[in-house]
């Protein structure tokens, strides 16, 4: 009964020594690969997965805000800047028309106080404001034939035909008072086109009134677009133009869209925007005339039918918010993408909390388990070095011998030189491992005998010479010269034997255990 209880607790002692306070280091490797997460670790990476979701969405709304705000600063400096240069062209304009018709008012109340002595030379050399504004000044009978002109060519011809063929233009009817007239009292006619700038002729006239249906008149070339659009410094792409709101057509027009200009543009949307506010204002949107995207102001001149319109194109005018916007973009990019790697670490030290923590404890286990089995090597190495000490001892006074180690289980472990030769064994039989028996089988099978003996036997009794129950052994033999000889074998620590082989004359006496004598290191095969 007690045996077969005994079995049962040394099953249980083999399965608790299996437990994870004595695994071996494989099995606590094995064991760190397999685990679970927890509720906790789930729950701690799904916040820091809100929280960097939410520092990225923060940090691009933020950069959405800065940018919105940089675009409409920039915007609002740009419609400030033109919606000024528009409201200085149309005071300007103002000025010169005001100029011409205050002065054609002078010549209509002169013409009438006396037509025979009226004479348009001499009061050009008086009105040099007038003609600073005006390149011409005339006097047209009812069927528009200039009768006096500043310009000698022109007499006897029709109204602007000094200028070129009048097609884009018509005279409008005029009222018989001296009453400010609208912009139907303008004549309007294209002279040509230039490169940039498309000039145009606006005829300012008003009645007399004699003879019937006469008019006098001057002629207004818009120079102030032209000196506006130059010094406004609108880039490429700018525009300056005067719009007619009473026909829905461009009269004037400087910049790059007076190349190709599409003049009637009383159905675009730019035209209704105009027509909703004509006190002025900002309109942003594809330009009718050339189908460029701009940025225009527009502004009145008061008291006329005519709409300044100045523009800049929206690229030029909104690339500096826009290359800060791609600035931001990028800031707010890195930001984004330090933000996931900060998160994905903490993600990564969260996830693999409990592994590292398992680890950390194995490790602490395999440290603690190396510190237990290098306990123990210690006085295994300090044995085995006293045992080493003790053969080199022992040896030391017979270097001349031959010498070989036999381990416990009588196979060669280590051996000099001189071993074969002094047993009379051939060198090519010595092995490391080979059994000592077969060594003692083929110097007996060796031996000269006359008669025959039992091998086995003979093994068997010089074992027993040589490996004696307590103490030293030595086995005498002859060799094949006739010399005596003796294997002489001393007990090891761990239960080996070494074997030294030397002549019977020369075997000293056994030395004491404290008084080993000391001598050259053998040289081991």
């Amino acid at each position: 009964m007690s045996g077969y209880a005994a079995a049962p607790r040394r099953r249980r002692r083999r399965r608790r020594q299996s437990s994870a306070v004595m695994r071996t280091p494989e099995q606590l490797h094995q064991h760190g690969r397999h685990h679970r997460i927890s509720g906790t670790q789930a729950l701690s990476c799904a916040a820091i997965a809100v929280i960097c979701l939410a520092l990225i969405a923060l940090i691009w709304l933020n950069t959405a805000h800065a940018i919105g705000e940089q675009t409409d600063d920039q915007r609002g400096r740009v419609e400030a800047a033109i919606t000024a240069q528009a409201t200085t062209l149309a005071i300007q304009a103002q000025h010169e028309l005001m100029m011409i018709d205050q002065s054609l008012s002078v010549l209509q109340a002169a013409w009438d106080a006396n037509p025979d002595t009226f004479r348009l030379d001499d009061w050009r050399k008086k009105m040099p404001a007038l003609t600073a504004v005006a390149d011409d000044l005339f006097i047209a009978n009812a069927q528009h034939i200039i009768v006096q002109d500043i310009v000698p060519a022109a007499v006897g011809q029709g109204i602007g035909s000094v200028y070129g063929n009048f097609t884009s233009g018509s005279l409008e009817p005029l009222k018989p008072d001296s009453s400010v007239g609208r912009d139907n009292a303008m004549l309007v006619g294209e002279l040509g086109s230039a490169a940039v700038v498309r000039q145009y002729i606006m005829y300012l006239v008003r009645p007399l009134t004699t003879p019937a249906g006469w008019l006098v008149g001057a002629s207004y070339r818009s120079q102030a677009l032209t000196d506006v659009f130059a010094t406004a410094g609108l880039g490429p792409g700018g525009l300056a133009a005067l719009v007619d709101t009473h026909r829905g057509g461009v009269q004037a027009l400087a910049g790059t869209a007076a190349v190709r200009p599409t003049l009637a543009i009383a159905n675009t949307p730019m035209y209704q925007a105009m027509l909703a506010r004509p006190d002025g204002g900002v309109w942003i949107g594809t330009t009718p005339i050339d189908n460029v995207e701009r940025i225009l102001a527009f502004h009145r001149v008061p008291g006329r039918d005519l709409m300044v319109v100045v523009g800049v194109t929206t690229d030029l005018a909104l690339g500096p918010a826009e290359a800060w916007a791609a600035a931001a973009d990028s800031l707010a990019t890195i930001a984004s993408l330090l933000v996931l790697a900060i998160a994905g670490t903490v993600l990564w030290e969260v996830w693999h909390w409990r592994r590292i923590r398992r680890r950390q404890r194995d490790l602490a286990q395999t440290q603690a388990l190396l510190a237990g089995v290098q306990a123990e090597l210690g006085p295994l190495r300090l044995h085995a070095a006293a045992g080493e000490a003790q053969v080199q001892a022992l040896l030391g006074v017979t270097t001349a011998a031959g010498v070989a180690l036999v381990d416990p289980e009588h196979r060669l472990t280590r051996w000099n030189h001189r071993f074969p030769a002094s047993l009379g064994l051939p060198p090519e039989l010595l092995r490391d491992g080979v059994s000592l028996t077969e060594l003692l089988r083929h110097q007996v099978l060796a031996e000269p005998r006359e008669t025959p003996i039992e091998v086995e036997a003979d093994i068997a009794q010089r074992l027993a010479l040589l490996h004696p129950e307590s103490g030293a052994g030595a086995l005498p033999w002859t060799a094949a010269d006739g010399t005596a000889r003796i294997v002489r074998s001393q007990p090891m620590p761990d239960g080996g034997l070494v074997l030294q082989v030397m002549a019977a004359a020369e075997m000293p006496a056994a030395p004491a255990q404290s008084e080993a004598p000391a001598g050259d290191t053998v040289e081991w095969s």
